[in-house]
């Protein structure tokens, strides 16, 4: 059988490493457990004032963290928050009627958490929303920087009154018609997991089917929504990225891997978004399409535009987000 074309490969970098990225993650809660008794010497560490510490946090992920840094120069994150949140994507809370179901989020390689932060109080996606990571230090972050409020997305307006307050008009419109202030918090708390996606050999069931292992090699996961057939969004910022990095010296690269496993965590209907500064549109479409045209499959929904530049003839942009829809019979 003649082997598809695919994109040529990136080249292996420290990025696309396991090691590189607990080691980022663990000088980071090494970071703020030193900085929080700091600002306040008078209390002690299970005591600490929350908003202090999450001035630090913020600080320091927001800006800092390799893994948000590359897209959010582009504003990405706001990008997509904006088409997650238009009227026009059928999941939006806009779209979503008080008492309904919430659209349930899945954020694959979570990092600090930062993404769903955004959606839980500036988008007001009030559903399941989990952060998997293969990292147990980016785990761990994630949920402290929950814990302490130490994403300013965490945090009220008012509590954000020293920030940047340079946001468009887009961006009030899209708080103010999605209404998360009004959510329960019950309703929109994250749950981080650890999790490796290429690693796991977590059965990803169909809608209905009763989820039980075949073999004691498989296993099933707590928070993998089995009776929906899986997430109705799953979000990809810089995962595959990450992936495409890793040096791995058998035939199939995992970027290869990687958009079929992606693809069985969406629910048939559902929306896989995925963010990459590595690979163009064009490639990024082929990978996670692979030329199908029928079956069990992944189909450009949409995009998300950016600002786009000419540089010696050619034109392109720095970061780019396509919105996958999984279709096919059930």
């Amino acid at each position: 059988m003649v082997e598809e074309s695919h994109p040529a490969y990136l080249s292996p970098s420290e990025l696309g490493t396991k090691d590189y990225w607990e080691s980022y993650y663990a000088r980071t809660l090494a970071h703020i457990s030193h900085e929080a008794p700091k600002n306040n010497p008078n209390a002690n560490a299970k005591d600490q004032n929350d908003d202090d510490a999450a001035s630090t946090s913020s600080d320091l992920n927001e800006e800092d963290d390799p893994g948000t840094s590359w897209f959010s120069e582009h504003n990405a994150p706001q990008k997509v928050l904006h088409f997650l949140t238009r009227k026009s994507f059928p999941l939006s809370p806009r779209n979503i009627h008080r008492g309904s179901r919430q659209p349930s989020v899945l954020d694959l390689g979570t990092g600090n958490g930062s993404m769903l932060a955004l959606l839980k109080k500036k988008g007001g996606y009030g559903g399941r929303l989990v952060g998997v990571d293969y990292s147990r230090q980016s785990v761990e972050l994630a949920r402290e920087l929950q814990r302490v409020r130490g994403h300013s997305a965490y945090r009220t307006d008012s509590e954000d009154e020293d920030e940047d307050e340079s946001d468009d008009e887009e961006d009030d419109e899209t708080e103010a018609e999605a209404g998360s202030d009004d959510l329960p918090e019950q309703e929109t708390s994250i749950q981080f997991e650890e999790w490796d996606i290429l690693g796991s050999k977590a059965i990803l069931s169909e809608t209905g089917l009763e989820v039980s292992p075949s073999s004691p090699s498989e296993e099933t996961l707590p928070w993998f929504p089995y009776h929906e057939g899986g997430f109705d969004i799953v979000l990809d910022k810089g995962t595959f990225d990450a992936v495409s990095l890793a040096d791995d010296a058998k035939t199939i690269r995992v970027c290869e891997r990687y958009p079929d496993i992606a693809r069985r965590l969406v629910r048939r209907g559902g929306f896989l978004i995925v963010t990459t500064c590595n690979w163009t549109e064009e490639e990024l479409v082929h990978w996670f399409t692979g030329g199908r045209t029928n079956g069990d499959r992944l189909a450009v929904w949409g995009r998300v535009e950016y600002p786009r530049f000419r540089f010696g003839g050619h034109e392109g942009q720095g970061v780019c987000t396509v919105c996958f829809q999984r279709l096919g019979d059930a």
